[in-house]
């Protein structure tokens, strides 16, 4: 990687990371599609994964005593079915429709979430297995799993730390397995390594900044920095289907 591209990269970690340690989650949303701009895939999706999994970790480790456990069986219990649905959709469905549909969920919750900061209801863990089921579905076919979970918990009724801490918790399961999986088929190579060692300062520090930021804001300002996210994570939908 040329310098003015280690540069950028750089920057777009650090952003990445930033936003990421202000909001809990949106690290990989914002990085992947930049980063694979000028740098295949190949390196990107499991270098991300490695940096993902850090950042995650980190968090956790500075939220854990906030951390609800029990709320996520239901997650992962409705997720395995789901992925099984999502593999098939995969096969069978244009990619391109299932985007769109994606889009139009995250924009349309993101802006009634904006109108609506205060819902008036609190989803049970019942509804756990549906929005993991949900995630798993849209992790098999899209590999976006974490919008529904955000939803699922902005519904909860929970304080801005317990919401951010289980992020960390449900994220770090999944990066988990991904990673193991990625090692399974050989993506984790020395370059890739050699790039998680290189970028992690950088993110290590954007991430400081963001957590440290994330000190000052309310409940309220917090969620509603989710629900941007989300129609961010809508826009960004659409947009890939004009590339």
């Amino acid at each position: 990687m040329a310098l003015m591209e280690a540069l950028g990269a750089g920057l777009i970690l650090f952003l990445a990371a930033l936003i990421h340690g202000l909001c809990g989650f949106a690290f990989a949303l914002i990085a992947v599609p930049l980063l694979s701009l000028f740098c295949p895939l190949r390196i990107v999706v499991p270098l991300m994964a490695l940096l993902g999994f850090a950042l995650n970790a980190v968090l956790f480790i500075f939220l854990r005593k906030h951390f609800l456990g029990k709320p996520l069986l239901p997650l992962l219990l409705g997720a395995l079915p789901g992925v099984l649905v999502g593999a098939k959709f995969l096969s069978h469905a244009p990619e391109g429709a299932l985007k769109a549909l994606l889009g139009i969920i995250l924009v349309g919750y993101g802006l009634w979430g904006l109108i609506n900061p205060q819902p008036g209801f609190v989803l049970t863990d019942r509804w756990g297995y549906l929005f993991g089921f949900g995630a798993g579905l849209l992790g098999a076919a899209l590999n976006t799993p974490g919008p529904p979970v955000v939803i699922y918990f902005t519904l909860k009724g929970w304080s801005k730390d317990q919401v951010k801490s289980t992020l960390q918790g449900y994220f770090l399961l999944l990066l988990f397995l991904v990673i193991g999986a990625h090692l399974y088929s050989g993506l984790l190579t020395r370059i890739v390594f050699q790039k998680f060692l290189f970028f992690l300062p950088m993110v290590l520090i954007g991430l400081a900044l963001g957590h440290y930021l994330y000190q000052f804001v309310s409940l309220r300002v917090y969620v509603r920095l989710l629900y941007i996210l989300l129609i961010v994570a809508g826009v960004l939908n659409f947009l890939d289907l004009r590339s």
